[in-house]
């Protein structure tokens, strides 16, 4: 049976009381850590009778939902699932065509739903014919990898104070995506102070 990760998404949030959400991240997006780190706690309970294979495409795919839901909310500009020379891209922030013309001040986000390391690193070799700067794919696990790259890597997994690189904690992704989106100059509607 086929796990709906974006359902078990919502659900959480209506749990949560989106509307409280969204204005709680609205009005402070400092609380964004926290709000991640809840996240994860209520789907780890909901999850813990799946094998680590079926956990590692699920918490990917809750993952990718969550960082579109969580762009959205902090109106950061960014398309989901799109293809460039018939690759296929999870995440681009802010647009594919800015992408196409100013890669140096593109953000790619790769949310490997494998533990197959050939699988990974052939993805990522396929991006990097589309975003040359390897700085600017940034992966997103679901799991500890451990394996040291010279990407910028998240975990869900990782303790806000583990200070290891590259691996960083998931909570801190949006204020690192705000930061680039700053020094790129990227125009949205953030709701971020300047």
């Amino acid at each position: 049976m086929e796990i709906d990760s974006k359902e078990i998404l919502y659900s959480i949030l209506r749990a949560m009381d989106n509307d409280k959400v969204e204005s709680s991240i609205a009005s402070s997006p400092s609380k964004i850590p926290s709000f991640i780190e809840e996240i994860f706690a209520r789907s780890t309970k909901l999850l813990n009778t799946y094998t680590d294979y079926d956990k590692v495409k699920i918490y990917g795919n809750l993952i990718e939902a969550l960082m579109h839901y969580l762009l959205t909310t902090v109106m950061i500009p960014s398309e989901r699932k799109v293809k460039q020379d018939s690759i296929e891209i999870d995440l681009v922030i802010p647009t594919l065509k800015q992408l196409q013309i100013y890669p140096e001040r593109t953000l790619v986000l790769y949310f490997p739903k494998s533990l197959d390391r050939n699988d990974i690193n052939t993805r990522k070799d396929r991006l990097l014919k589309v975003q040359p700067n390897q700085d600017n794919i940034w992966l997103v696990f679901s799991y500890y990898d451990g394996t040291i790259d010279l990407y910028r890597e998240f975990t869900i997994f990782v303790p806000d104070d583990f200070v290891r690189e590259p691996f960083k904690p998931l909570s801190s992704i949006i204020d690192e995506i705000n930061l680039f989106v700053e020094t790129n100059k990227i125009k949205s509607f953030r709701i971020f102070p300047s």
